[in-house]
C-alpha cells in the first residue's frame, strides 16, 4: 500500500514540478521581452522624448497635487463629506446586534485638512519615490 501511495504522490509531485518549471520558463521569457521593449523605448532618438514626456507628466502631476495640498492646507476646515443620523441618535451594537444599547452618534466629517494631511504624508512621497528616483538595473 505504501509503495502505491508513494507512486501516486510521486506522479502528482512530478506533474506539479513540471508545471512549475514551465511557468518559470514562461515568466523568464516575459521578463526578457519586457526588458527588450523598455530598452527599445529608451534607446535611440525616441528615448530622450520618452524620458522627457514621462518627466513632464510627473511634473504636471506634482504641481497639481502640490497646488491642491496648499489650498487644502490654507482652508483646512471646509467640510467635504458629513455623515450622521438625522436625529443624532443611534445604537451601539456588539456581536452582530446581539448586544445593543442606545448611544448618541457624533457626525463624521471629512474636511479639506484631512485631504491635505493625506496628500502631504502619503501621495506626494509616493509620486516622488516613483518618478524622481533612479530605477534599479536588472
Amino acid at each position: 500500500m505504501g509503495s502505491i501511495l508513494k507512486g501516486v504522490f510521486g506522479m502528482i509531485t512530478d506533474a506539479r514540478s513540471a508545471k512549475h518549471d514551465m511557468e518559470m520558463a514562461r515568466e523568464c521569457r516575459n521578463n526578457e521581452n519586457a526588458i527588450q521593449f523598455q530598452q527599445a523605448l529608451a534607446s535611440g532618438p525616441s528615448g530622450a522624448f520618452t524620458r522627457a514626456t514621462r518627466r513632464m507628466l510627473a511634473l504636471i502631476g506634482m504641481c497639481t497635487l502640490s497646488f491642491i495640498t496648499c489650498i487644502t492646507t490654507i482652508y483646512p476646515s471646509v467640510p467635504l463629506i458629513s455623515t450622521t443620523n438625522i436625529t443624532g441618535e443611534g445604537r451601539r451594537e456588539f456581536l452582530f446586534g446581539l448586544i445593543s444599547f442606545p448611544a448618541e452618534q457624533a457626525p463624521l466629517v471629512v474636511t479639506t485638512g484631512h485631504i491635505a494631511l493625506f496628500e502631504a504624508t502619503v501621495v506626494l512621497p509616493l509620486i516622488i519615490g516613483f518618478y524622481f528616483t533612479p530605477g534599479g538595473r536588472r
